[in-house]
């Protein structure tokens, strides 16, 4: 039975260093039945605007965008209902839906308070029990997933430049500004401009994922705001 985990009381620790297996099969399934994409999983950093440990620092928490995948109805209709009838196969405590501005939580049911900034992507949690998990989630539900339907088009691959404050790549500052909005981060307004405030944001979400803090969107930074 899977019990719920307050991970922003815990401490980092092993085995909890990198995405947690039962997530990737998540994201893997929702990937193949309604094109659903990664958004990142671990990265040893706080919850936005506090202290205390987020549980993507234990690689218990998986964002998935729906950006270039189904429209909201099926979210609604399809996506989110399996997550939460299924959270016990598939091992889950937590599903936030930014879009409603609410959040479900085992052995609460859905909380109407925003948990975190308005956007199209959903976040999942698993447990400490569950985190390791890695059997196919069509293998635990008996059934392959139905095919997704086709993606809007989405071209992730690095430009090959680093971008930095004074670019004048209006659609990839763009890109990036947006990028950094879905992973909770303000860059300001999404208007192509790399100023200051977008540079703040990027050296903020590299603190996060414990990449270099140079405020530079190079090869590393690149992957880790498009392919998580």
């Amino acid at each position: 039975m899977v019990t719920f985990h307050n991970w922003q009381r815990d401490t980092p620790r092993e085995p909890f260093t990198t995405c947690s297996p039962n997530l990737r099969a998540v994201l893997h399934y929702c990937g193949e039945r309604w094109g659903l994409t990664n958004l990142g999983c671990y990265g040893r950093r706080p919850i936005r605007g506090g202290t205390s440990w987020s549980s993507h620092a234990f690689g218990a928490a998986q964002d998935m965008s729906y950006r270039n995948g189904p429209d909201r109805a099926v979210i609604e209709s399809e996506v989110i209902p399996f997550l939460v009838n299924n959270a016990e196969t598939l091992g889950l405590q937590r599903v936030h839906d930014y879009w409603a501005q609410r959040y479900w939580q085992l052995g609460k049911g859905w909380v109407n308070r925003p948990p975190g900034a308005r956007n199209d992507h959903l976040h999942i949690e698993c447990t400490p029990e569950t985190w390791a998990w890695d059997t196919a989630v069509a293998d635990r539900l008996g059934a392959p997933p139905a095919a997704k339907p086709a993606p809007k088009p989405a071209d992730n691959a690095y430009p090959g430049t680093v971008t930095k404050r004074g670019s004048k790549a209006t659609a990839r500052v763009r890109r990036i500004q947006q990028a950094l909005t879905d992973h909770g981060h303000n860059p300001g307004p999404v208007d192509g401009k790399f100023g200051a405030q977008t540079e703040a944001a990027v050296r903020g979400f590299q603190a996060g994922y414990a990449l270099t803090i140079d405020g530079l969107v190079g090869p590393k930074t690149w992957a880790a705001l498009f392919e998580g």
